[in-house]
């Protein structure tokens, strides 16, 4: 087992061996399961913002355990928004720390069944759950974490700002449009680049209304606003930044355990340093998603598995078009997803036609 999976740090354990494709494999499908056609074995890919949903603990049996132990942490009952409540409250401190607790129980159910990660990537704050999966922070220090990035950018959701989705424009021209707008003073940059037709803006409300008009004027009619009530990945975030790099002061960075790779660069990481500088770049910079998940990719796993989501999963969609629109010469990869015991390890297989026009 990896060292957070029982309880705190414990430097003189073993850590989690890398796995071999074949046992990757054997581990992550099972019998019965989607086959994978051979490679490194499973990405594990971790949701960020937006992957809440009432009862999302409910079918985890290490969930309630862990709910005590951030309740011993940092001081906040998880309990009724993950299992029970209809319409969970979802301030930012809680809404942080249950997507948090809530992957890295759908892990354990995972690892406790056989199954390793033959890497890991995190889409925004999923980074911190891909870094506890790869033992480079205790579940304990990222929980603290969590609601200390929660808490500071709750404090900024003051209505002024906002975070719309483009969908059906590439990241190219909305990243001109931001640009332009930029120029003449309008605040609105790109946030996110999730996959060849979903970008994600942020900024005050006039700017994304002025980057709405623009588009709308070069045939893009589709911009949904999200439901997060500040301008995340923007420079709106730099109070963010400065907590967060205090708080990360006295916490310690293992090198990951297992092929780390930053949705901030787009590439895979190994160091310490480096992973503490990109925690703090995260909440002011763009999230590469799109660019992470070819290069993961490129490297040859043949399966993804998406961990902590409910259904259906919030990345694979992407992921799927990834596949299709940048990296045609590969075989796809399976895509599955698990938010619950009875879906570990092998995942619940995903079929992207089904839900195609969601993303």
């Amino acid at each position: 087992m990896p060292r957070w999976y029982g309880g705190s740090r414990i430097h003189t354990e073993r850590r989690l061996a890398r796995p071999s494709p074949s046992s990757v494999r054997s581990a992550t499908t099972g019998t019965g399961g989607p086959v994978s056609h051979g490679g490194r074995g499973s990405l594990w890919v971790f949701a960020g913002q937006g992957a809440q949903q009432p009862h999302m603990g409910s079918d985890l049996s290490d969930a309630p355990a862990m709910f005590e132990r951030v309740h011993r942490t940092v001081g906040i009952d998880l309990s009724d928004v993950c299992t029970i409540d209809h319409v969970p409250h979802w301030d930012q401190p809680v809404v942080q720390a249950a997507i948090l607790t809530v992957a890295t129980a759908s892990a354990r159910a995972c690892i406790s069944r056989g199954a390793r990660p033959g890497a890991v990537l995190g889409h925004s704050f999923g980074e911190y759950a891909a870094l506890v999966v790869a033992e480079s922070l205790s579940f304990d220090d990222a929980i603290r974490l969590a609601v200390t990035r929660g808490q500071a950018m709750a404090d900024l959701a003051d209505g002024s700002t906002a975070m719309a989705a483009v969908i059906g424009a590439t990241g190219e021209a909305v990243t001109e449009v931001c640009a332009d707008l930029l120029q003449s003073g309008v605040s609105v940059q790109v946030a996110a680049y999730n996959s060849p037709r979903q970008t994600v803006l942020a900024g005050t409300r006039n700017g994304l209304a002025a980057a709405a008009q623009r588009l709308q004027a070069v045939g893009v009619t589709r911009m949904r606003t999200l439901s997060v009530p500040f301008a995340a990945h923007t420079q709106h975030m730099r109070a963010v930044q400065e907590r967060l790099g205090d708080a990360l002061e006295p916490i310690h960075i293992d090198p990951p355990s297992v092929p780390y790779y930053s949705s901030l660069t787009g590439h895979r990481i190994r160091r310490p340093d480096e992973l503490r500088e990109l925690l703090v770049r995260s909440v002011t910079e763009p999230v590469r998603f799109r660019q992470a998940t070819v290069r993961a990719l490129s490297d040859g796993y043949d399966k993804v598995l998406e961990v902590g989501s409910d259904w259906p999963p919030k990345l694979l969609g992407f992921i799927s078009e990834i596949c299709r629109c940048d990296l045609p010469k590969l075989p796809p990869p399976c895509l599955c997803a698990v938010a619950a015991d009875s879906e570990a390890p092998e995942g619940r297989q995903f079929d992207p036609r089904a839900v195609r026009g969601r993303w």
